[in-house]
């Protein structure tokens, strides 16, 4: 499905309803947007990653940082050995 629409003076795009009920996008949904080189945007749900290598697997939080149990494991490890 596409369509085209303008970009507002505060830089806001409206997705239309048929697009986001399609989608199953709700009102207050986290979105990740995404810009590459060649002009064109990516819109896709939110989903959580870890910030160090990417990864969507076994995940943990700690305050507001998500990282894998793998890049955890990393770290605690380089803590321990007085790396950092």
């Amino acid at each position: 499905m596409k369509t085209s629409m303008k970009l507002s003076k505060s830089g806001c795009l409206t997705i239309p309803k048929n697009m986001r009920v399609r989608l199953g996008w709700k009102t207050g949904m986290s979105l990740d947007i995404s810009a590459a080189t060649d002009g064109s945007l990516t819109i896709r749900k939110h989903a959580e990653i870890c910030r160090f290598c990417g990864s969507t697997q076994n995940l943990v939080y700690y305050r507001d940082l998500c990282m894998c149990r793998n890049c955890t494991d990393s770290m605690l490890q380089a803590v321990k050995e007085g790396e950092i």
